[in-house]
């Protein structure tokens, strides 16, 4: 096998690799979506809203300044709330939609 040869077999193997991982890569976009559905979703909210979103994070901002314990203790209250309600929701099989 001369070099040429040999170049154009590594092209083909390397050609198919790159098929697969692609094929691998679209069966995988839709669980992935699912899964950042709703990060995404919240994202768009605050997208939506430019305007309330740098007011409240100015509002977050000096507040974290002048009182950076209490805020540490309502982050900490939020991630705990948070985490029971995803907790609930999870393992228990709650439906916690408010629209229904």
């Amino acid at each position: 096998m001369n070099r040429r040869q040999a170049r154009q077999l590594k092209k083909a193997l390397l050609l198919n690799k790159i098929a697969q991982q692609r094929s691998e890569l679209a069966g995988n976009r839709q669980a992935f979506l699912e899964q950042t559905a709703t990060f995404d979703n919240g994202c768009l909210v605050l997208m939506k809203y430019p305007k309330l979103t740098a007011a409240g994070a100015g509002v977050l901002a000096v507040y974290a300044l002048r009182r950076p314990r209490k805020l540490l203790l309502w982050s900490r209250r939020a991630l705990g709330i948070w985490s029971t309600l995803s907790f609930v929701r999870n393992n228990l099989n709650v439906n916690l939609n408010v629209n229904k």
